[in-house]
C-alpha cells in the first residue's frame, strides 16, 4: 500500500469516528444496539446497523449475522483498512448527508486513482427511467473503431446480482446513435425507450426472473450507425456500484490515434473530461482495468 493510500486510510478512519460519535442523527442509529451505553463509539452496534442495511439491499444473506462484519468494521474504525466497499456500507447504512459523503470519499481517495477504484465524480446525475434493481459484479466492455475512424460496435459481458425478488430485466442505457442491439446470451430484447434529454435505452428480458441475491450473466453487442463517423471518445457511467471493470478500445485502422487518454467525466453525455491521463496503446488496443466504479463516468478519448 502506498504512503498516500495509508494517509487516506488513517484520515478516513479518523473522520468516520468523528462523524459517528458526534453527530446526533447517526448516534441515534447505532445507540439502540449498544450494550454498554457509556461508550463513545460501539463497534458491534455499528456493525449491527450495517448488517441490517446489507440485508435490506440484498448484499448479504439474512442468515449471516453481524458478527461476520465486526472485524471489518473494527479495521475501518481503527485505521487498519478502509476499502471503498466498506466506506460505501457506512455511508449508505447511516444515510449520511451529502457533505459527509463527499468529505469521506475525498479523504479516502483524494484524486481518483484507477488502481484503487473511481468513485463520486458524477455531478450531473441524470434521472433514470427505471430504478436499478441489481448490482454489477463483473463488467467487460470492448469497443471497435473501424478503418474509417468510426465506431463499429460495442460488446459487453455483464454479470449482475439481484438486490430484490422478481428481477426479470436489465435496462441497458446506450448512445442515441446505436442502430441495432443483439443479445448473445442471457436474455432477449424488450421494449426500447427514449427519455430525458436525448437518452436512450432498452430492456433486456432475462431468461428467468432472479430472486434476491441470485446472479446471472448477460452478453450483448450494440452496433453503431454507419454514418456515425465523428467518434472521439467512449464513456461508461455507473450510478450504483459496478465491480471489476475491464474496458478497452480496439483501433482496427492502419494507424493509431495520435494521442489517447483515460478520462473521468462528471456527466455521462455532455461536457469535457474533469481528469485525464495520457494512455499507451499496445497492439492497436487501449485498455484499462478498474476494481470498481460508483457514481462516476470513465472511459477513453482520442485524437487522430
Amino acid at each position: 500500500m502506498s504512503a498516500t493510500r495509508d494517509q487516506g486510510t488513517f484520515a478516513t478512519s479518523r473522520r468516520l469516528r468523528e462523524i459517528l460519535a458526534a453527530d446526533p442523527k447517526y448516534r441515534r442509529r447505532w445507540k439502540p444496539h449498544a450494550k454498554r451505553a457509556r461508550e463513545d463509539l460501539h463497534q458491534a452496534a455499528i456493525a449491527e446497523v450495517i448488517t441490517h442495511y446489507l440485508w435490506d439491499c440484498g448484499e448479504l444473506a439474512e442468515n449471516v449475522s453481524s458478527r461476520s462484519l465486526k472485524d471489518r468494521v473494527s479495521r475501518a474504525l481503527n485505521g487498519s483498512v478502509v476499502t471503498a466497499e466498506t466506506l460505501r456500507w457506512f455511508i449508505e447504512a447511516f444515510e449520511m448527508e451529502d457533505g459527509h459523503r463527499e468529505d469521506l470519499w475525498g479523504t479516502l481517495f483524494g484524486e481518483n486513482d484507477p488502481r484503487f477504484g473511481v468513485a463520486h465524480t458524477l455531478r450531473n446525475r441524470r434521472p433514470m427511467i427505471k430504478p436499478q434493481r441489481h448490482r454489477t459484479t463483473n463488467l467487460i466492455e470492448r469497443y471497435s473503431v473501424g478503418p474509417n475512424r468510426s465506431l463499429i460496435w460495442r460488446k459487453t459481458f455483464h454479470a449482475i446480482r439481484a438486490i430484490e425478488d422478481g428481477v426479470d430485466a436489465y435496462f441497458f442505457n446506450h448512445e442515441p446513435w446505436v442502430s441495432r442491439i443483439e443479445v448473445l446470451h442471457g436474455g432477449v430484447l424488450g421494449e426500447r425507450y427514449v427519455y430525458g434529454n436525448g437518452l436512450t435505452g432498452v430492456d433486456i428480458l432475462l431468461s428467468k426472473p432472479l430472486k434476491k441475491m441470485e446472479g446471472t450473466a448477460l452478453e450483448y453487442r450494440a452496433y453503431y450507425a454507419p454514418d456515425y463517423s465523428c467518434a472521439s471518445e467512449v464513456r461508461r457511467p455507473a450510478f450504483a456500484r459496478v465491480e471489476n471493470v475491464d474496458m478497452a478500445v480496439e483501433f482496427a485502422s492502419r494507424e493509431c490515434p495520435r494521442s489517447v487518454w483515460w478520462c473521468l467525466w462528471d456527466d455521462h453525455v455532455d461536457g469535457e473530461a474533469i481528469w485525464e491521463q495520457e494512455w499507451v496503446v499496445r497492439d492497436q488496443v487501449a485498455r484499462q482495468y478498474v476494481p470498481f466504479i460508483e457514481e462516476a463516468v470513465v472511459g477513453f478519448r482520442w485524437e487522430w
